[in-house]
């Protein structure tokens, strides 16, 4: 368990969840967290898991999450929150809500705030009613926040992920309410591109589990030694140059960047979808695609000055 203490004579607002993506739904909710703190005259709490419940409870259904757990603790940290409660969803599996609320109110919770499709328990309580019907006699209040909805759409992580794996990187950034990053460690690679005027950035990403978007060729920022520069970013299989069982590869085309990278951290923040993935006859067929694409890439980041 992650913690960060602070006196609180009043105790403690809280929200709970698994906070996957730690999107604009989840600010909405961390907001109202601060409002009603305010209120009350509480310090605020936000109880997390180190992965989605689903891992422990169903491995098979379980969801590629959306940030690992070290950039969820960076986000959640900046919001400003007193205190970060991060346990290990195994260790309270069992409890009923209940016990959970009991659980809270000894670690000096006065005041939860809920999502609109919050549930906890081992009876999987996910209502305002039956959550305070388990509360009866408990010094808690619960209350729900509304669910927030973004030109119709629901801003929920399961959303962003359908979005993402649809390759609709725009929409799920809007939900998210920032770029989608993979993050990793800059390897050796097959050092193809470079000798066709292409040289990439072979990315190991830090987390292998995080959800991936559709093979194809994406726009995307490379963030490197402090300094962004516009990229084109491909994940595939490399069908013109590689053998089709080939795994998937993640490699960067950096513009106006020429520097030896490797064995350096680069984080690339996905802004949009240029074409899927596809096989070309030749490799010249291929270098004209990819003169395109670096066009494409200069024009979409020439338009969002």
């Amino acid at each position: 368990m992650t913690s960060t203490r602070v006196a609180a004579s009043g105790g403690y607002a809280a929200v709970v969840g698994t906070f996957d993506g730690v999107h604009r739904g989840h600010r909405y909710l961390i907001d109202r967290l601060f409002s009603r703190a305010g209120e009350a005259g509480l310090a605020t709490r936000i109880y997390t898991f180190t992965g989605h419940p689903l891992a422990t409870i169903a491995p098979g259904r379980a969801p590629a999450p959306l940030l690992s757990l070290k950039h969820k603790e960076q986000l959640l940290r900046k919001t400003g929150v007193d205190d970060l409660h991060i346990d290990d969803f195994a260790a309270l599996r069992t409890l009923t809500a209940r016990q959970y609320l009991e659980r809270l109110v000894a670690d000096g919770v006065a005041l939860l705030i809920v999502g609109h499709d919050n549930r906890f328990g081992s009876d999987g309580l996910r209502t305002l009613p039956e959550f305070q019907v388990a509360a009866q006699g408990l010094p808690i209040t619960i209350e729900q926040a509304p669910e927030l909805t973004i030109d119709g759409r629901p801003v929920c992580s399961s959303a962003i992920r359908a979005l993402i794996a649809q390759g609709n990187i725009a929409a799920a950034n809007t939900l998210l309410g920032y770029p989608y990053e993979i993050a990793g460690r800059v390897i050796r690679g097959r050092q193809l591109g470079r000798t066709i005027g292409f040289p990439t950035a072979n990315i190991l990403p830090d987390d292998p589990s995080l959800l991936l978007p559709p093979t194809g060729v994406y726009t995307a920022i490379a963030t490197t030694g402090g300094s962004d520069y516009p990229a084109m970013l491909n994940i595939g299989h490399r069908p013109t140059v590689d053998r089709p069982d080939a795994p998937i590869s993640i490699e960067a085309h950096i513009i106006g960047l020429d520097a030896d990278l490797y064995d350096t951290t680069l984080t690339l923040s996905l802004r949009s979808h240029l074409r899927p993935e596809q096989r070309f006859d030749s490799v010249d067929s291929l270098r004209r695609q990819l003169v395109a694409d670096r066009e494409a890439t200069v024009d979409f980041f020439s338009t969002k000055q």
